[in-house]
């Protein structure tokens, strides 16, 4: 975690649809940005934040892609992985990234960007991905 620096976004708001650090981030544009420090481009998906049943179809479409390998029990030296979540009871409506040391960043709109523990999220993650663009 220290070779990321990401303690600086820790605290930055949350903006829906949001892709700069400055103006805010929503939770994929926190994904794009830490794999950016890690020196890789992810795709980007301009959906609305709050568009749950649209997330969830993309989520699930783009896990099942070729680039994205799922690992089942995360470790440190598997980070940077993209953790998908459910915030809602049904559907996938959420991502972060997993970054070693038991921690994954994230962001939502009533907490701006933070660290939690992986734990603590255990009940809502729906899986944890590598991103390998040249699958």
């Amino acid at each position: 975690m220290d070779k990321l620096k990401v303690g600086d976004l820790v605290g930055k708001g949350f903006v829906n649809g949001g892709r700069d650090v400055d103006t805010g981030l929503d939770c994929w544009g926190l994904v794009m940005e830490v794999y950016k420090r890690y020196g890789i481009t992810l795709p980007d998906f301009t959906v609305d934040s709050f568009a749950f049943k649209m997330i969830d179809s993309i989520a699930i479409e783009n896990a099942g892609m070729p680039e994205w390998e799922e690992v089942l029990v995360p470790v440190d030296k598997d980070a940077p992985l993209v953790v998908l979540m459910r915030m809602h009871p049904v559907f996938i409506t959420h991502a972060g990234v997993f970054i070693g040391n038991n921690k994954i960043i994230h962001t939502t709109k009533g907490t701006g960007v933070i660290l939690s523990r992986m734990q603590a999220l255990q009940s809502r993650i729906a899986g944890y991905y590598r991103y390998v663009p040249d699958n």
